[in-house]
């Protein structure tokens, strides 16, 4: 089983690239492994509160050099700690980046910045693929002006005219950008999904954010019912496949609820990043204390989602995600804990291999 990464890795990943095959070893067999939860931006893109919560989330030892090394660790580009270098450390042989308008939580990265780092002449894998593709977003400022509906719909439209072979799908969070599930002025965009045949990619779950909705119709999946009916491609209704990330993470309905709606529905998928954190509303909606948080029951998310995904056969419809890259060492470091997770959870090789490369290369690159 593959060890956990420790803090001396850490601080050599600051220091110096490690390299790496584009593949992870578990138990004497190769797995490749795709990562289609990736921010790219700037510490300057982030607002006051958003800086102090992602730099609260880094290891102690980083936290004096986090400006400079967030920079760093969110360049897709950095030749050391970048993205590119960070899945080269973990054995990640390619990935989605995203565009997010969340300004007023944590931070943003425009569509026009991700178009520039899709093109650049740096993103290209060893076969001469792209090592990275993309997914854009939207600004739901202001949606009560028809004309900047109509004018924002447009851009996003553009962007899947213009770049189809680099633009893959549609990443949203109501719950960071105010915005109810259950809020049908916001419809345009799975529209515009349908129109082109791409997935959209959902922020799920308790939020713990600066400044994010904190009621369960912004974050809870069972919210959205009702659009994923009228998106399931059935009776010549278009056909939208909504991801949710984090499985709906935090708040145990709205995991169970993701869990669920994945089950009974075949245009619902699960990306599974973010799920080492500890449940902070317990099934009954009641906030979990910090110190209760410790128990085995609540302490970590992935082994509850992981035997759950085994109870309904979801193997075909979840994946293997980070929500990176946060700090140099990320990737590799909850990449370890998820194969160890799955381990325990006795998946097989075909199931890890599903997991970790299959489901999603081919949901979003059609591979």
């Amino acid at each position: 089983m593959m060890k956990q990464i420790n803090c001396t890795l850490l601080l050599l990943a600051f220091l110096s690239p490690i390299a790496a095959g584009a593949s992870v070893t578990i138990d004497g067999k190769e797995y490749r492994v795709f990562d289609p939860h990736l921010h790219f931006g700037s510490y300057a893109q982030m607002n006051t509160q958003g800086k102090s919560f992602i730099i609260g989330g880094m290891p102690e030892f980083s936290r004096l050099y986090s400006p400079p090394a967030l920079d760093l660790a969110v360049d897709p580009y950095d030749p050391h700690v970048g993205i590119a270098a960070q899945m080269e450390m973990a054995g990640i042989d390619g990935g989605i980046i995203l565009a997010v308008y969340t300004h007023h939580t944590t931070g943003y990265a425009t569509n026009f910045e991700l178009k520039e780092q899709l093109l650049d002449e740096r993103n290209t894998a060893a076969d001469g693929s792209p090592l990275f593709h993309g997914m854009v977003s939207i600004n739901f400022d202001d949606f009560s002006q028809p004309a900047i509906v109509t004018h924002r719909l447009a851009a996003v439209r553009s962007y899947f005219a213009i770049y189809p072979e680099l633009i893959v799908g549609i990443k949203l969070a109501h719950a960071h950008q105010g915005v109810a599930f259950d809020d049908e002025h916001y419809h345009g965009i799975y529209d515009i999904a349908a129109e082109f045949d791409v997935p959209v990619l959902l922020h799920t779950g308790f939020s713990p954010a600066p400044n994010s909705m904190d009621q369960p119709n912004y974050y809870d999946p069972i919210h959205l019912q009702s659009t994923i009916e009228k998106y399931n491609g059935e009776d010549g209704k278009p056909l939208v496949v909504f991801i949710f990330a984090h499985a709906g993470q935090g708040d145990a309905r709205s995991v169970n609820h993701s869990l669920e709606l994945c089950r009974d529905h075949d245009n619902v998928y699960l990306d599974l990043s973010a799920l080492k954190r500890p449940f902070k509303i317990d099934i009954d909606g009641n906030p979990i204390s910090e110190e209760d948080q410790q128990l085995d029951e609540f302490k970590t998310q992935l082994p509850y989602v992981l035997a759950k995904i085994r109870e309904f056969d979801l193997f075909s419809r979840v994946f293997f995600a980070t929500d990176g890259a946060q700090y140099s060492g990320f990737l590799r470091s909850y990449l370890t804990y998820f194969i160890e997770q799955m381990q325990l959870a006795q998946f097989s090789e075909q199931e890890m291999q599903q997991v970790l490369y299959d489901n999603s290369v081919e949901l979003l690159l059609g591979k």
